[in-house]
């Protein structure tokens, strides 16, 4: 194991008993929350302080940069929890645009905050007008990805934004093995979705209808949904469906630690005591407990049609 604090190693020098790495494919940035002996009193010779940087690797599991948020000394043990976000990321503020492009607007915030960006898959659509009122980049980036069927994310010192539907159509990188010494549950509550999507905003309208639907239950959106034409709202539709319908169907299981599984992931479900569950799924969030040498492994089914 590697503990890496500012770019040097000091997992020989403390004593860890508790390291928790949690990776999602979306909504949140990942976390890595330790808690450590400071034997030799090196952690407190250095003066960390938030915003410095943290990175864990297990053979083939690497947390990447982390950024460390909040420390907790207590009777010579310490609790860091660090973030895949920089500091910065919560910093709130207003902004507007005008024709501003989706890549434009994910490169601005990935460069106000000192990380690069890639792309997967995501169209550069275009924006008429686009506002940012007393929120943080990440939240209007984040916001305007499930506008679009996209996600973000926040890794090793990059955002990256994704299409949902193009990764859903990649070949599964491999296979999760679900055995008897596993414990596993699946959840399907498809009966729950929605069948279509409505958006008013002024004078526009538009709707999105699942070709698949099972319900005719009409999503219609709690807060305002700024939109600049019909067509721009029949496409939020479109992804506010998909977002509200994508968790119908998900399962979760647990066993010795798995270093090769990562969140935002095609894989192959193999469950021989649930086969109907068997095939490919999307991984949308892991978390590796290393001292208690247990992996979970979140999982959903693709949304076919949208």
């Amino acid at each position: 194991m590697n503990l890496y604090y500012n770019g040097v190693d000091i997992y020989n020098d403390v004593s860890v008993n508790y390291c928790v790495h949690e990776m999602h494919a979306e909504r949140q940035a990942d976390t890595l929350v330790l808690r450590f002996n400071d034997v030799k009193g090196v952690w407190s010779k250095w003066n960390p302080a938030d915003g410095d940087e943290l990175r864990f690797v297990e053979g083939a599991s690497d947390t990447g940069k982390m950024f460390i948020h909040s420390m907790r000394p207590e009777n010579g043990l310490f609790t860091v929890r660090a973030m895949s976000m920089p500091k910065s990321g919560g910093t709130k503020k207003s902004k507007s645009w005008e024709g501003v492009r989706f890549l434009q607007i994910a490169n601005e915030v990935a460069g106000n905050h000192g990380l690069t960006f890639q792309n997967y898959g995501c169209p550069n659509q275009v924006y008429p007008y686009l506002k940012q009122e007393n929120e943080s980049d990440f939240s209007l980036f984040s916001r305007l990805c499930m506008l679009e069927g996209c996600q973000m994310l926040i890794y090793d010192g990059k955002l990256l934004a994704y299409s949902e539907a193009y990764i859903e159509g990649q070949s599964p990188a491999g296979t999760l093995d679900v055995d008897e010494n596993g414990n596993f549950t699946y959840h399907d509550d498809r009966s729950g979705c929605y069948g279509s999507c409505e958006i008013s905003s002024g004078s526009f309208f538009g709707k999105f209808t699942d070709p698949n639907a099972r319900s005719a239950a009409v999503l219609r959106p709690d807060h305002p949904v700024q939109v600049t034409s019909n067509a721009e709202a029949a496409r939020f539709a479109r992804g506010m469906l998909r977002n509200a319908n994508k968790y119908g169907r998900t399962g979760q299981f647990s066993k010795s630690l798995q270093l090769g599984y990562a969140a935002a992931s095609m894989m192959n479900l193999n469950t021989p005591k649930a086969s109907a569950w068997d095939g490919p799924v999307f991984v949308y969030k892991v978390r590796h407990d290393f001292v208690g040498n247990k992996s979970t492994i979140y999982f959903r089914d693709l949304l076919e049609g949208y």
